[in-house]
């Protein structure tokens, strides 16, 4: 994971609000567009300006950028699925092409297709595991086990999930 430098965070933050500023919505479909926003959240929160709460921060900006786009959107999908929105986050923005691991956002545009939409897409954790065989997932308490030489995450040694564990069959 490769987070703004201290000394460029200004500089990216005014660079990814003047494109967005100069986006057009209008002429694109509803699914266009939540692949635009979806987009856009992931950079922002890759710019990573804190040393805690960049994730929470990025959930009060989406939910007040959304509305002021018009969307009547709450923060209960963030709160419910705090970990499933960080993960994905961090999937958006992990790539090692060594590896044959390129950015994903395509469980992030799930959890904002839930929350713009009210699509009910399953926001587990273990969906995004890289390269994890779902089927020998396990359980440890409510933390779902990974790290292993099956499976890589970008960010962690494991995915921390209340909710929404994926049981191993």
């Amino acid at each position: 994971m490769v987070y703004a430098g201290y000394d460029t965070i200004k500089d990216t933050m005014n660079y990814d609000f003047d494109l967005e500023k100069s986006f057009d919505y209008s002429a694109l479909s509803i699914d266009e567009s939540i692949k635009h926003i979806t987009g856009f959240i992931a950079n922002m929160w890759q710019i990573h300006p804190f040393g805690e709460g960049n994730t929470r921060t990025t959930a009060v900006f989406a939910i007040k950028y959304l509305r002021s786009l018009g969307f009547n959107v709450t923060n209960t999908l963030f709160a419910d699925n705090s970990w499933y929105f960080r993960n994905a986050l961090v999937r958006a923005n992990y790539a090692d092409i060594q590896n044959g691991i390129y950015e994903d956002r395509s469980y992030l545009e799930k959890f904002f297709r839930n929350l713009i939409l009210g699509e009910k897409n399953e926001l587990k954790n273990c969906y995004l595991l890289i390269g994890a065989d779902l089927s020998t997932t396990e359980k440890i308490g409510d933390n779902a086990k990974i790290g292993d030489k099956h499976t890589h995450e970008a960010d962690d040694s494991r995915l921390y999930e209340g909710q929404g564990v994926c049981k191993s069959k």
